[in-house]
């Protein structure tokens, strides 16, 4: 095992910044319907990504006042922004026109979407004069007819009450496709695309939609995608997108994602899945730095080989006297090898060769059909009783106590969850902050103005 080591700035940074790139910026406690369906209409059914945000919600959630189309951004959020004034150029002019009270902006729902490789970000407009003032204001330019009903300024476009920000440019923005997106017909909407219904009456404060494909367009090595594709067509029928939603509450952010077909209902799953066994990861110890436990049936393995082949041999072959739950936890994440205590549930059976592959990892003793490893002496924060009540359901979890990497840790407890769901597979996301007095989103923040 390679050691792992992270610094904070760098990752809560980015979670920041992904989040208010996706949401414009932060939402309530309450599940209020917001309605994203005129919006919905502007974005072309060619999208690779759409989000849908609840900005009322997330606008308030982020320390932010919202009176009817009036906003009082929050003293938090105001320093966040100032403190990146040389580092976040056109996104960081994109959020002050969100949380601004004198930007004009309709503060109730936005849209994140896609299209060839623009980003943009769309929203009403309560008042269209305001709006473009404030943008004059702010960029030191002013507005010019772009044709077809379309005004410009620097990377920022209106037509009618609407504007169009390009997050992916500092300074320019297709007019054109501006006004095809204004005047886009049914047929030709992402309003056709099934998955609509779910962003256009969201109750989340984030609610979004992926076409696996375009992933493509994010940059990732040919290698790795053809790698993802082919797992994701091993595992799946028909893989065509992914769904997600997001909410930020006190103490925490709790995300949700599906894989879908080309119908946009669940992808069914083709592997053989079997719930984890709670009392066998219970049985671990006490506590740990990371848990991680999954549910390796015999039918699974066999499943794996077949659709593997050469491939992945090696790893069937190892696996074969594996029959159920197997977890390990680790006692350092900065030094893996260090402290670990393992469960294997076996066939009954196990074989000399895999008997010596688990002595790798530290003393190994047989109990009935469970085999035990050790190295070490383990803790951490993940209650390891806790966590294995939490994953009751899934065939898959982990739960990492992000607080021991770091001194004065902003996050504490990361756990994913996957989970059989209709035919497919869920996979359930939560992440605990340090302060449960307070909205994550207000922690990430702060943290990340420091």
């Amino acid at each position: 095992m390679n050691k792992m080591t992270l610094t904070r700035k760098p990752y809560v940074s980015a979670l920041v910044f992904m989040f208010a790139i996706l949401a414009g910026m932060l939402g309530s406690c309450q599940k209020e319907t917001a309605d994203t369906g005129d919006l919905l209409a502007t974005v072309p059914s060619s999208s690779g990504f759409v989000a849908g945000i609840n900005l009322k919600s997330v606008l308030e959630k982020s320390g932010c006042k919202v009176d009817g189309s009036e906003i009082k951004a929050g003293d938090a959020v105001t320093a966040w922004i100032d403190s990146k004034k040389d580092a976040m150029d056109s996104k960081r002019n994109a959020l002050k026109l969100f949380l601004d009270g004198e930007s004009g902006v309709d503060p109730s729902v936005a849209i994140f979407f896609t299209d060839a490789y623009n980003n943009y970000l769309t929203a009403s407009l309560a008042d269209t004069e305001k709006f473009e003032n404030f943008v004059a204001t702010q960029s030191g330019e002013q507005f010019e007819d772009a044709g077809n009903g379309v005004r410009t300024c620097g990377n920022v476009a209106v037509k009618g009450a609407q504007a169009w920000i390009c997050v992916s440019s500092n300074n320019t923005i297709d007019s054109k496709a501006v006004a095809n997106y204004a005047t886009l017909g049914d047929s030709q909407s992402f309003l056709k695309n099934g998955i609509s219904s779910d962003i256009a009456k969201m109750t989340s404060d984030i609610v979004g939609w992926g076409d696996i494909k375009s992933f493509s367009k994010a940059g990732l090595p040919v290698g790795q995608l053809s790698s993802a594709y082919m797992l994701l067509n091993a595992a799946f029928d028909g893989a065509s997108s992914v769904s997600f939603n997001v909410d930020f509450r006190k103490g925490e952010a709790a995300a949700s994602l599906k894989v879908l077909n080309s119908k946009g209902e669940n992808a069914k799953c083709l592997l053989p899945l079997a719930k984890l066994d709670v009392p066998t990861v219970k049985s671990i110890g006490e506590s740990a730095q990371l848990l991680v436990a999954v549910s390796i049936t015999s039918d699974f393995v066999k499943k794996l080989d077949k659709i593997g082949g050469s491939m992945l041999g090696q790893i069937t072959e190892m696996l074969k006297p594996v029959d159920g739950t197997v977890a390990v936890a680790l006692g350092n994440l900065n030094d893996p090898e260090s402290s670990l205590e393992g469960v294997v549930t076996t066939d009954g059976d196990p074989t000399r060769d895999f008997m010596s592959m688990l002595s790798q990892f530290g003393n190994t003793k047989k109990d009935g059909k469970l085999v035990r490893f050790s190295k070490g002496s383990v803790s951490g924060g993940v209650d390891v009783s806790k966590a294995s009540d939490d994953m009751k359901g899934a065939f898959a979890g982990v739960a990492a106590d992000l607080g021991g990497l770091e001194e004065n840790p902003m996050f504490k407890i990361l756990s994913v969850m996957m989970v059989p769901d209709g035919g497919g597979v869920r996979c359930d996301i939560t992440l605990e902050s340090g302060d449960a007095s307070k909205n994550i989103l207000l922690s990430m923040i702060e943290a990340d103005a420091e």
